[in-house]
């Protein structure tokens, strides 16, 4: 896969991509590179280190045979939940394997709150 070079072809790799973000670590964190491109396609050097560092871990992620475990429902789940300052995750382990992963970008606004208030938004994310 080439990277993208313009705004639209950002959009499709981010939703192309969005269809694995369940078995992409950190898939939020990894794309947030992507969503900052789709304000500077204007400029001519839009494409960055950090950018293509981004792109070639979510090919990689997509590429890779998925290591999560099955969910076996008779069995107990843990639930680990984390808030930086840009994004939240979750992921669901059970017998110390991951299940699921889950991750979103904080708007600039949810930025604003405090450490508290986005491990708030991390539980909820898990709990969808």
């Amino acid at each position: 896969m080439k990277p993208p070079r313009n705004s639209k072809e950002v959009s499709k790799f981010l939703g192309m991509s969005q269809w694995y973000a369940r078995i992409i670590k950190n898939y939020a964190d990894l794309c947030e590179s992507f969503h900052k491109l789709k304000r500077k396609f204007k400029k001519r050097n839009f494409w960055s280190i950090d950018a293509q560092k981004a792109f070639d871990a979510v090919n990689a992620a997509i590429t890779k045979a998925p290591v999560l475990k099955l969910p076996d429902f008779k069995k107990p789940f843990e639930l680990f939940t984390d808030a930086r300052s840009k994004g939240v995750g979750a992921v669901l382990n059970q017998e110390q394997r991951a299940v699921v992963f889950a991750s979103r970008t904080l708007s600039a606004a949810e930025r604003n709150y405090t450490v508290t208030e986005s491990e708030k938004f991390s539980s909820a994310l898990g709990s969808e």
